[in-house]
């Protein structure tokens, strides 16, 4: 999910959920709010440390991102009725009205959800108010410790580790 760095042993306590598949839109947030409320805290650098070069084969480039492949793989349009079914999960997850269980069909979209899903550590309403997504409202909340490097409310004990 982005730049992840960590012991392999997440996965044994959050592993990825195998109903996902494809996932594109979704999995850093998912995987973050999955590993914050198991009770791992996430850092991000202060600054850039990689980057990836991203430019689309429709565009010229000879390079074909993961959806595109699938039209290879499977039929052309495969890719955006999966995507919706993903999303969907993934925001039930995240408690997105709209995506309530009564909400979707077909029901299958959350086989096994409860086994891939939040943690109990710490709740999931805490890292949405951290991040600064209120998924009723659909607002967004701008964070200025995650823009600035500072800091994030709540974890005062790690202040050695960021810059002054």
């Amino acid at each position: 999910a982005g730049y992840l760095v960590a012991s392999s042993e997440i996965l044994r306590d959050v592993p990825y959920d195998p109903f996902l598949p494809y996932i594109f839109m979704g999995e850093e947030i998912i995987l973050s709010a999955r590993l914050w409320t198991s009770g791992y805290d996430i850092f991000s650098p202060t600054f850039s440390v990689l980057g990836h070069h991203w430019a689309m084969l429709s565009k010229g480039f000879n390079k074909p991102k993961f959806w595109e492949s699938l039209h290879r793989t499977f039929t052309f349009g495969v890719h955006d009725p999966l995507e919706a079914m993903v999303i969907h999960r993934v925001k039930m997850q995240l408690g997105y009205p709209e995506s309530a269980r009564d909400m979707v069909k077909p029901k299958t979209v959350f086989t096994a959800v409860d086994q891939y899903s939040m943690g109990t550590v710490r709740p999931l309403e805490d890292y949405m108010k951290s991040v600064g997504i209120d998924v009723t409202t659909k607002e967004i909340t701008y964070t200025a410790w995650c823009e600035t490097g500072a800091t994030p409310p709540g974890f005062e004990k790690y202040n050695h580790l960021y810059e002054n």
